[in-house]
């Protein structure tokens, strides 16, 4: 079977009026690319129409596919879908494709140009662009990066950013090290990649706020500020083999 080069790992809940939107615009950007690739639509306990309207999209192209969960948390999700994913390069994409799908070469290139393990979009380095945004979910976003320095990984300036590509290689070495199944394993997978010695580099990104988005900033940044906290205390204690 021959080598997959890109794995892009799309994480869903109740995306039913975005998910064939995403699709279109990952396969058409895919298909004017040289290298061979899948999608993998990572299905996390939906309740609405999301998995009809993947089948109604993708009808029978075999390099889209997806997983179906119970509902357990983003983390989780991502996490057995980069698992599970075949390719030498998995990248790590928001449903809402708040980034255009015509970034992704930077990360690829980023890769095999400066030899990392690990590439990782920011909305706060220099040469960012953020779109739309409000101001309060500007401010509680820089605080909760500052909070996540603070605790976790202090040599990143967007920890939380969706939009990640991972080395075979350094996915399937840290994510089946993960523990937290929720908004946090961002930061999560950084510190770990950080404690195994894989090298990252941080990109600026052009990103778009979506007026439509499901996550509530106060009650996902107080369950992030948990996890985080969780992650520091499992490592004090030694739970992690690294």
């Amino acid at each position: 079977m021959k080598a997959i080069h890109l794995s892009v790992i799309v994480p869903v809940f109740n995306e039913a009026l975005t998910i064939g939107e995403t699709i279109r615009k990952l396969r058409e950007f895919l298909q004017s690319q040289s290298y061979s690739w899948e999608i993998v639509i990572c299905d996390d306990g939906s309740t609405d129409d999301t998995i009809d309207v993947f089948h109604s999209e993708v009808s029978n192209i075999g390099c889209i596919r997806a997983l179906l969960f119970s509902h357990r948390g983003k983390g989780a999700t991502v996490r057995d879908g980069v698992l599970d994913s075949k390719g030498e390069y998995v990248f790590m994409c928001d449903a809402d494709l708040s980034m255009s799908v015509d970034q992704i070469p930077i990360f690829l290139e980023q890769m095999d140009k400066t030899n990392v393990d690990i590439v990782i979009g920011s909305r706060q380095m220099k040469g960012s662009v953020r779109v739309g945004e409000t101001h309060i979910r500007h401010l509680m976003g820089r605080i909760f990066n500052r909070i996540v320095k603070i605790i976790l990984v202090s040599n990143y300036q967007d920890s939380q950013c969706g939009f990640k590509c991972f080395s075979s290689k350094s996915a399937r070495h840290l994510f089946p090290k993960q523990r937290t199944d929720g908004w946090a394993f961002d930061a999560e997978i950084l510190f770990l990649a950080g404690k195994m010695g894989y090298k990252t580099k941080e990109i600026p990104i052009e990103w778009h706020h979506r007026s439509d988005s499901k996550v509530s900033v106060i009650s996902s940044s107080l369950s992030m500020l948990a996890e985080i906290i969780k992650v520091r205390i499992m490592y004090v204690l030694g739970r992690y083999e690294l």
